[in-house]
């Protein structure tokens, strides 16, 4: 699946996938890169689905 990066808005892959804890319980965090070598990593519900 592919997403909207989250500095330019280019296509982007999530290449990692983990559980962290937090004080609402674990949440589920990715290692996004994009095909401008853009790198995220952050809350994965924060990704938009790219169309």
């Amino acid at each position: 699946m592919l997403y909207d990066c989250p500095e330019c808005g280019l296509p982007a892959e999530v290449t990692v996938r983990d559980r962290l804890p937090s004080t609402a319980g674990l949440v589920e965090h990715v290692d996004v890169h994009c095909v401008a070598q853009h790198r995220f990593v952050g809350p994965a519900d924060s990704l938009r689905v790219l169309l």
